[in-house]
């Protein structure tokens, strides 16, 4: 999904993707999107290594 990508490619190479937030900013950018937050998470937790990004679960911060 080309928002959670974009998302990611925010983050400076090295850096750690908050879930919450790329969560937050997809729903922000995307709202008629029909994805489940499962669906967002198995997609961030996937891309995000892929792009040379750490991945932070703070879904309950």
């Amino acid at each position: 999904m080309d928002l959670v990508h974009e998302a990611i490619h925010k983050i400076p190479y090295g850096g750690t993707v908050s879930v919450k937030a790329i969560v937050a900013a997809v729903r922000q950018d995307g709202p008629h999107l029909e994805c489940t937050d499962k669906a967002l998470i198995e997609l961030i937790v996937t891309a995000a290594p892929a792009f040379g990004r750490a991945v932070a679960f703070d879904l309950h911060e």
